[in-house]
């Protein structure tokens, strides 16, 4: 696609997003075709149920980019009255918004009455909820309880 430039009546020259993108040089992407890949977010949350439980799956880097996700996910989790297993077994990175969200879901967790637990949660996720004093709160659950 060749990108275009428009004339503003002063004079000057506004590009549209193609001609911006050809200033990048990618002007073999257009930001408005459904067939151009992007790229994949880096993280999820995933909610299912097992064992009569809730599992929150977190996975690779779960950050302020699922701020949205995180929002639904919590959503989820708490619509079902079963306790919530927190999985991090594929966690490589958290940041403090991904810190609040396992904070938060304790919380309302425990407002609601639902036991929430936490599953293989890596050195990184320890040391942020030790940091802040949380790593003795959020109950840990061996590496073999989930299926």
């Amino acid at each position: 696609m060749i990108p275009t430039v428009q004339q503003r009546p002063t004079g000057t020259t506004t590009s549209t997003p193609h001609a911006a993108q050809a200033a990048r040089g990618r002007e073999d992407e257009d930001p408005m075709d459904p067939t151009d890949s992007t790229p994949a977010p880096l993280g999820g949350i995933e909610v299912t149920t097992a064992h009569g439980r809730t599992v929150v799956r977190l996975r690779g880097e779960v950050d302020g980019a699922l701020r949205a996700e995180a929002s639904a996910s919590m959503a989820q989790a708490l619509a079902s009255t079963a306790p919530i297993l927190v999985d991090a077994t594929d966690l490589t990175f958290i940041d403090s918004s991904g810190l609040a969200f396992v904070l938060q879901l304790h919380l309302a967790a425990g407002e609601t009455g639902q036991q929430m637990t936490l599953h293989d949660p890596g050195r990184e996720l320890i040391d942020k909820l030790d940091l802040i004093g949380m790593a003795d709160v959020i109950p840990l659950e061996p590496e073999r309880a989930i299926a």
